[in-house]
């Protein structure tokens, strides 16, 4: 037991290495591609990525109707990714609010296997 505890302790101790290595690399590279006056390469977004998150965040905002939120999130997705057109932008945004109903109507598999919890009955207890 205390030789696979060791192994164990040799192994985090490798990962905590591995890790601090690649953060001060990922440092270095970031400062010298800075110093350099290089743009340094950042996460590509798709627009179909883009348009789930900017509805799931309209929906957050309460005071707002659904044609107003819908609004809102095709004009920061037009700001996003100016390449698209309104129609376009519009339409990613629509498709993002019918999967998200799908959703919302589709029964979940898990919610039908769950048996409901059951509660102490006064005989249960005077066994204790």
């Amino acid at each position: 037991m205390e030789q696979l505890t060791n192994y164990a302790l040799i192994v985090l101790i490798v990962i905590v290495a591995v890790s601090q290595g690649v953060s001060t690399a990922l440092d270095f590279y970031i400062k010298k591609m800075t110093a350099s006056g290089k743009k340094v390469p950042e996460q590509v977004v798709t627009v179909k990525e883009a348009s789930d998150a900017l509805y799931s965040q309209a929906n957050k905002l309460l005071d707002l109707t659904g044609a107003e939120k819908k609004s809102w999130a095709t004009d920061q997705l037009l700001k996003q990714k100016p390449q698209l057109t309104k129609e376009v932008a519009a339409g990613m945004i629509q498709k993002s609010y019918d999967d998200a109903q799908k959703e919302m109507a589709a029964p979940s598999q898990d919610n039908e296997t769950v048996e409901p919890i059951g509660f102490v009955q006064p005989e249960d207890e005077k066994n204790d």
